[in-house]
């Protein structure tokens, strides 16, 4: 079976890799109008993760809060003639196999499912302190789990940082520094002394104040330590 024509199609296959041909095999145009259920399996298929999705919502890295299988043959996919089907099988699930984080099962979930958050909820969607404090606790009760470090560590060994090695472009510089100017001027030094007129020394290369009471002791330390060495002590 050849590859699905269309940029639209493209774009499915380039996130789902070689699975793009079961899929549209099965669902054809409809792939992204399809709710379904899906559960994420460790190595020893047990399930550790249960969600609800459309699109490719299963297969991606990104947006969960825990790591999806390195190998896609653990992730089990499960439609439903509708979103509200979706949602109803997603909270069975988690009722049915448990949460690690309140001692009922072996699933990393910390909510008992059916949630479904707006769009571009990360622009101006405001979180309660509670929801925070809670979420938190929650984060840091599966931290202490062996079983959990050893997962997160693993899944991070290797990866190397996107940006090592490559350099900022000139726009992202020149934001960078304009953004800095819009910052406030501090009126104090890390020493907690005041940036007076008197008290503020302004280097002619780089602009940058320094506090002469800093620059004072700063030196006389450094006289200190070479007086020290001449006198062989």
């Amino acid at each position: 079976m050849g590859r699905p024509k269309g940029s639209k199609n493209k774009g499915i296959s380039k996130r789902l890799g070689k699975h793009y041909v079961a899929w549209f095999k099965r669902f054809g145009s409809s792939f992204e109008k399809v709710f379904y259920t899906y559960l994420w399996f460790r190595e020893d298929f047990t399930p550790y993760y249960v969600g609800k999705g459309t699109g490719s919502r299963a297969f991606i890295r990104n947006g969960h809060g825990v790591h999806r299988p390195e190998n896609i043959s653990r992730i089990l996919v499960q439609c439903w003639e509708s979103e509200e089907k979706a949602f109803e099988m997603e909270k069975w699930y988690i009722f049915f196999y448990g949460r690690k984080d309140n001692g009922t099962g072996c699933l990393r979930n910390l909510t008992d499912g059916g949630e479904n958050p707006p769009a571009g909820r990360s622009k101006g969607h405001t979180v309660s302190q509670e929801v925070r404090d809670n979420l938190s606790q929650k984060l840091k009760a599966l931290w202490k789990d062996p079983e959990y470090a050893k997962h997160m560590s693993e899944a991070h060994l290797g990866n190397p940082v996107w940006n090592k090695g490559i350099s900022p472009s000139k726009e992202s510089v020149a934001k960078f520094i304009a953004s800095i100017k819009l910052l406030p001027k501090r009126t104090h030094c890390k020493k907690g002394h005041e940036y007076t007129p008197d008290n503020t020394y302004v280097d002619p290369k780089t602009g940058n104040r320094r506090c002469r009471v800093c620059l004072r002791l700063k030196w006389k330390a450094f006289e200190n330590r070479r007086k020290g060495k001449l006198n062989g002590t």
